[in-house]
């Protein structure tokens, strides 16, 4: 063994981190260069004072150092004289032994401050409007994110799960890992799940969350009614339409209820779902109110869309937008429904064609 490798299974040691075969392998070092002990006696009064409070590192090495050599003179029954040369020869050992245990100690404290960071670090993802954005987690989970998402989610996932936080829209590919599960937390409702492909739609101002299962299997929880576990199986969609505002009827107080549904997904389109279409850069809508529409439209091209006519806002309307500019766009809505359409600053106006 080496005296990196010494080092290294010190900190290790320290730090918890060190295996049973490791722990054993240091042992046996010890046992064949009893010598060593002193250092593990520095780097452990070292680090015992590191928990208690800040350290003068030479200060602190010199007094331990001290102290251990004053003891062992101390148990000794006879002190015998030691030659110039062997004595330089102890000076010289003592010293690399020194080093290799400030060294062990350096190493235990960078890597606690190391971990303590990688707990500390969270990172956050804001997509702008008209932009989709991919991230890969530390466990290998892929998770792209829709326009006008806000995702966060830790460096490193510490403990025995993984969460994170969605305000938008995510379509997740998560890594398997039965021993940790992973937790999105959005808008009222956390989904559980251990390896799945799903959807997940829940923009902080719309007014219902949509999860949609294409593999695996998820557990969603809702905040409200905590004893509440909706199982999906694959190909299945939960819709979850938000409460509102506590109102009173009556002089009579009526609590919000959350209200949702699970539903089977129609047929794909060309081997994409409506539901993950925008991964694929498309909207495709059937059957879908105008309004829906348009806030998907509002997304894909950065645009603030205005109904000039109310009735507009639940015309049912179906069709696909795929790669097309804003101005296209509309051409095709046109031949879909009588509307009118003008583009002002960034707003798009419609009104009903007579």
């Amino acid at each position: 063994m080496g005296k990196s490798r010494f080092a290294e299974l010190m900190a290790k040691r320290m730090d918890g981190s060190a295996t049973e075969e490791e722990l054993k392998e240091l042992e046996l070092f010890l046992a064949q260069y009893p010598h060593y002990k002193k250092t593990q006696q520095v780097t452990d009064a070292l680090s015992q004072k590191a928990d208690e409070q800040p350290l003068d590192i030479d200060k602190e090495i010199d007094a331990i150092w001290t102290r251990i050599n004053n003891n062992d003179e101390h148990n000794e029954t006879e002190v015998k004289p030691v030659s110039t040369v062997k004595y330089l020869k102890w000076i010289g050992s003592a010293a690399a032994m020194l080093a290799i245990a400030v060294a062990a100690y350096m190493l235990y404290i960078n890597y606690l401050k190391g971990r303590q960071n990688q707990l500390a670090v969270t990172q956050q993802i804001d997509v702008p409007y008209g932009k989709t954005k991919q991230v890969v987690l530390a466990d290998g989970t892929k998770v792209k994110l829709n326009a006008g998402s806000h995702f966060t989610y830790p460096a490193n996932f510490e403990g025995a799960t993984r969460e994170v936080q969605l305000d938008g829209e995510g379509f997740f590919e998560v890594a398997k890992d039965a021993a940790k599960p992973f937790f999105v937390h959005t808008g009222g409702i956390t989904v559980k799940v251990l390896g799945t492909v799903f959807n997940l739609k829940a923009y902080r101002n719309d007014d219902k969350i949509e999860t949609t299962l294409l593999e695996g299997k998820v557990q969603v929880e809702l905040a409200a009614d905590p004893e509440k576990k909706i199982i999906l199986t694959p190909n299945e969609k939960l819709t979850i339409n938000k409460p509102v505002a506590n109102v009173t009827k009556d002089d009579k107080k009526i609590e919000p209820q959350i209200k949702y549904e699970v539903a089977a997904l129609a047929a794909p389109v060309d081997n994409v779902y409506p539901e993950n279409a925008w991964t694929e850069n498309k909207i495709i809508f059937a059957n879908t109110a105008f309004a829906d529409v348009a806030l998907a439209m509002e997304r894909k091209y950065n645009v603030r869309i205005v109904f000039e006519d109310a009735t507009l806002r639940n015309e049912q309307i179906s069709g696909v937008l795929e790669n097309e500019n804003l101005e296209t766009a509309l051409r095709i809505l046109k031949d879909i429904v009588p509307i009118k359409a003008k583009i002002e600053q960034g707003t798009v106006y419609l009104a009903r064609k007579q």
